[in-house]
């Protein structure tokens, strides 16, 4: 896909468009599409407005129509804009609500091609494009703003400045200049920095890249520039190196920081059954596949990019209990691959925290793991399973035969190339009717037409049709690959060695020996030059020349003059020698040309040699004040040069006439176009009265445009504040607006606007929802119900009615899970007959079950030692013996000095001897202790007796 350039404007923006297209020259390698906010029914004269300020042929876009490089397309009214595979797509714009057609542009934008795109906002009203625009620049996309004191409205430029960092805020001929750096590969950006010149950042980055592939093997060119430049700028601030030159010397010195910089590089981010939804699609993907598996054939997994090997196993688990469920019992292989050696020690040791089990099921858990206190560990039976090898999914060959291929969250790392590189490999590793699993963010791009969608939220795929890449797309498998390529590497370095001393070398001769040779273009461009440039060619002051004879001394230029015109009529030259001035150092000089052929009939150009001569003795060179006889071939020089200036002085008188006649046939049309200007300042003074109309319902309009701004901010300011779940819904059940943590809940996304909520995957069990919620939608009043939403949250849904003419829904989902599971734990708490409280870190009492408020309330002290009482001052006061050395071990339990502590004390009564025991022990995640008194005066009792001696 071409480099795409998204023009938006609106008010005021005809005269930036003008200004920046004005600036653009051939070749751009880009095609630029022009985004305006047109009146439905209003037909634009952009075209014939902008074509005589643009260099590049302007049209009006098409349904459907491929986009090419240095062609501008103007968006049609009444119609909505998208690029869908390289392609413009047309939707009918909205009859009612808001149009946003750059916006719209932009993000389809950002989802299809986002590195290669430039947005360029321009003046306009409204905050049209700062959605979009911040969307793309997120994806790794350029955002290039008019500085809002050059533009005539400068709203939208400000929303989209607000909205993301602009790669450039500039003047809109400037804008132009940024762009074709971009387009051109003369500029780029690193990470969130500014755009930077391209050769300086691009030799840097090299560098580095061919240090950890000579190194580590791994060629993090292929991987996306912002991500990897993120990274490396982590190692440069932990480093202190303020230069990303400074910082590639750094790695080519430090083999230590080289490792540091490999392992931030790779990503080995995982887990078991990691998005359980799209595992437990493929396990019914899979039921169907094991069913249908020949008898006699193995089941064959492939986890590519598996890091620490979590999801190998997960899919070695999900084959056992497919197999289980259908009853059928094929030899199970999975292969886990990664291309880090580090991370595979830890899959093959197959041992884990045990925080990691919180996605396994206790099912799971039991069958597949042993337990320790810090650790679980694969079972053999399962790691039998599971064969781990290193694998570079870019470099080496893929596996073949395989049934299931799963690569999650790693092809999002890589650029576009490098991504469709991979996917042809792991196509090839499929058999016909195999599964593919990308990851959540992940698709097949060109390859989807070889795929047949088994489960689309998932990123599911089985292939039906298989297409065998080229061998050159990977090597050979089989240790003759390996060994060839092992020699290549080993045997580059020497290589590349001696071509760099034989270049050396060559330059060396060409600028000692060689005489000064000028290759020029029939236009006298300079092409290419061999020899001692800097000794005859100077730039003198002023505007660069493209004119290369103009740039030598001017005798030598005269006679190099001749010498070319003669070589380009295709006759091979040598002058006789000439005396000359070199910047000061008089030379004798002889000037060659010869004409040299290409490959077209117009593919030509001169080769002029300028030859130093050894001084004669017997010849001087000529002073101002003597007159020398000329010479018979400055003779013939002279005559020639006579009849150039002849034809010259002759077709000058030519174009002289042509021009007065011209000049008889402008004055004459100009006296029309004054008539007719005449006639036009007429109706222009009607249009000025009309525009002064329109500026002021325009500048009412604003007003309330930035009122209504305001309060939408307000209200997305709220509704992000309020870390609430929150849909808004019109009348048609048409999601408007959502917060992030509905995203989470329902799985959105921005493209999900417009959609219906019924559209949309719904965790709540709450089977009247779309009834409450057009109960409320007609006029009904608020609804608020308690809800399960899955996997095991408990929340209140509260749907409220808003909006008069066009009435609206808001429904908020509240977490009250927390308050659920504190509720339980006090039940659990109260269930018990012992005495419990929980003390906070400073001994404060922050909950109590109801035995405790029992006792204290049959005993008088519920004030004393009630919620909020600090019970360690309860015990400072206590006259009792043993409450100073209860206090003294129940703060070593708070400070974590001591695990338990544990007393028996009596507590005895007017009415009876009681004796309880305390025990303390700390809250190890939240800090405090939790205190428990335990009445044991039947066990004491019963203990006294058997002490007690017997006397006979």
């Amino acid at each position: 896909m071409p480099w795409m350039v998204v023009v938006g404007a609106s008010a005021g923006g005809l005269e930036a468009l003008q200004r920046f297209f004005g600036r653009l020259r051939m070749p751009s390698n880009a095609a630029f599409v022009v985004v305006q906010h047109l009146a439905p029914d209003h037909r634009s004269l952009m075209s014939e407005l902008l074509t005589p300020h643009c260099a590049l042929p302007v049209t009006e876009a098409r349904d459907g129509e491929a986009l090419l490089t240095d062609h501008v397309y103007l968006m049609p009214s009444g119609v909505m804009m998208s690029v869908r595979h390289g392609a413009l797509c047309f939707e009918p714009r909205p009859e009612r609500g808001l149009s946003l057609p750059i916006n719209r542009l932009l993000t389809s934008l950002a989802e299809a091609a986002a590195e290669r795109t430039v947005a360029v906002v321009l003046s306009g009203s409204g905050s049209d494009g700062s959605q979009g625009a911040a969307m793309l620049r997120a994806k790794g996309g350029f955002v290039l703003v008019q500085a809002p004191d050059s533009a005539q409205f400068d709203s939208m430029p400000r929303s989209v400045m607000q909205a993301t960092r602009p790669d450039a805020v500039a003047p809109p001929e400037s804008l132009a200049d940024t762009v074709l750096a971009l387009t051109q590969g003369r500029a780029e950006r690193l990470a969130d920095e500014g755009l930077v010149h391209a050769p300086s950042a691009r030799s840097a980055l090299q560098r580095i890249f061919s240090t950890l592939l000579d190194r580590h093997g791994v060629d993090f060119g292929q991987y996306k520039l912002p991500t990897v430049m993120r990274r490396i700028e982590r190692r440069m601030q932990a480093c202190q190196a303020e230069l990303l030159a400074t910082y590639a010397d750094r790695i080519e010195q430090d083999e230590t920081e080289c490792e540091a910089l490999r392992q931030e590089l790779l990503i080995p981010v995982t887990g078991f059954f990691r998005d359980p939804d799209a595992f437990e699609a493929l396990g019914s993907a899979l039921d169907a596949l094991i069913s249908q598996l020949p008898e006699g054939r193995n089941l064959r997994l492939w986890s590519a990019g598996c890091a620490s090997g979590e999801e190998a196993y997960s899919l070695a688990i999900l084959a056992h209990e497919s197999c289980e469920r259908v009853g059928r019992w094929p030899g199970i292989k999975v292969f886990g691959t990664d291309v880090d050696a580090t991370v595979l020690e830890t899959a093959t040791a197959g041992s884990y925290p045990v925080s990691m089990a919180e996605t396994l099921s206790p099912e799971r858990l039991a069958r597949h793991f042993t337990l320790d206190e810090t650790h679980m560990t694969v079972k053999p039976e399962l790691r039998r399973m599971v064969l781990l090898t290193r694998h570079n999914l870019l470099e080496d060959p893929p596996f073949t035969r395989v049934d299931v291929v799963a690569c999650r969250n790693m092809l999002i790392y890589l650029q576009a190339q490098a991504q469709e590189r991979v996917l042809r490999r792991l196509q090839y590793a499929l058999r016909l009717d195999g599964l593919l699993f990308l990851g959540s963010s992940e698709s097949l791009g060109l390859l989807q037409p070889d795929f047949a969608p088994v489960h689309d939220s998932a990123r599911l795929h089985r292939l039906h049709r298989q297409v065998l890449p080229p061998l050159s797309n990977f090597n050979l498998p089989g240790r003759i690959g390996l060994m060839d390529r092992t020699v290549r590497v080993d045997s580059r370095l020497p290589a590349d060695q001696n071509r760099q001393l034989i270049d050396a070398a060559r330059k060396q001769i060409l600028q000692q020996h060689a005489p000064l040779c000028l290759l020029l273009s029939p236009q006298r461009v300079l092409m290419h030059t061999w020899g001692p440039v800097d000794h005859f060619l100077r730039l003198g002051n002023g505007e660069p020349r493209l004119d290369a004879i103009g740039l030598l001394p001017d005798r030598l230029a005269a006679v190099a003059g001749h010498a070319f015109h003669a070589a380009l009529n295709g006759q091979d030259i040598t002058e006789p020698p000439v005396h000359a001035d070199v910047h000061g150092t008089p030379m004798r000089l002889r000037v060659s040309g010869r004409l040299i052929k290409g490959s077209g009939p117009n593919h030509h150009g001169v080769l002029l040699s300028i030859e130093t001569l050894p001084d004669s003795p017997h010849l001087t060179a000529p002073s101002a004040d003597e007159d020398q006889p000329l010479s018979e071939a400055e003779l013939h020089r002279l005559g020639q040069l006579e009849h150039e200036l002849a034809q010259t002085r002759l077709s000058l008188q030519t174009t002289i006439e042509d021009l007065e006649a011209t000049n008889e046939e402008l004055q004459a049309t100009n006296e029309e176009l004054m008539s007719a200007n005449e006639e036009l300042q007429s109706t222009n003074e009607e249009l000025q009265s009309v525009n002064e109309e329109l500026y002021t319902v325009n500048a009412e309009f604003n007003m309330k445009l930035e009122a209504l701004s305001s309060l939408n901010a307000d209200l997305e300011g709220m509704a992000l504040s309020t870390g609430i779940a929150t849909l808004f819904v019109d009348r048609s059940l048409a999601l408007l607006r959502f917060t992030p943590e509905a995203a989470l809940v329902f799985r959105l996304r921005a493209s999900d606007i417009g959609r219906r909520v019924t559209d949309f995957h719904n965790p709540m069990d709450y089977p009247d929802f779309i009834d409450d919620v057009n109960t409320v939608l007609q006029g009904g009043h608020v609804v608020e119900r308690e809800v399960a939403v899955k996997p095991d949250a408990l929340c209140t849904v509260r749907i409220v009615g808003c909006g008069h003419g066009q009435r609206r829904a808001v429904i908020s989902l509240i977490d009250i899970s927390r308050t659920r599971d504190a509720q339980r734990l006090q039940n659990v708490m109260d269930a018990l007959s012992s005495h419990v409280a929980v003390l906070d870190q400073h001994g404060a009492i922050t909950q109590v079950n109801q035995a405790w408020l029992d006792f204290a309330a049959d005993n008088g002290g519920f004030r004393e030692i009630g919620v909020g009482t600090n019970y360690l001052a309860v015990l400072a006061r206590s006259s009792s013996e043993s409450s100073l050395d209860v206090l003294r071990g129940l703060q070593q339990v708070l400070s974590g000095l001591q695990p338990r502590y544990q007393v028996t004390y009596p507590c005895h009564s007017p009415q009876e001897e009681r004796w309880f025991a305390m025990t303390a022990t700390p809250c190890k995640k939240m800090g405090g202790a939790v205190v428990v008194h335990t009445d044991i005066t039947a066990w004491h009792k019963l203990l006294t007796l058997t002490q007690e001696p017997i006397h006979g």
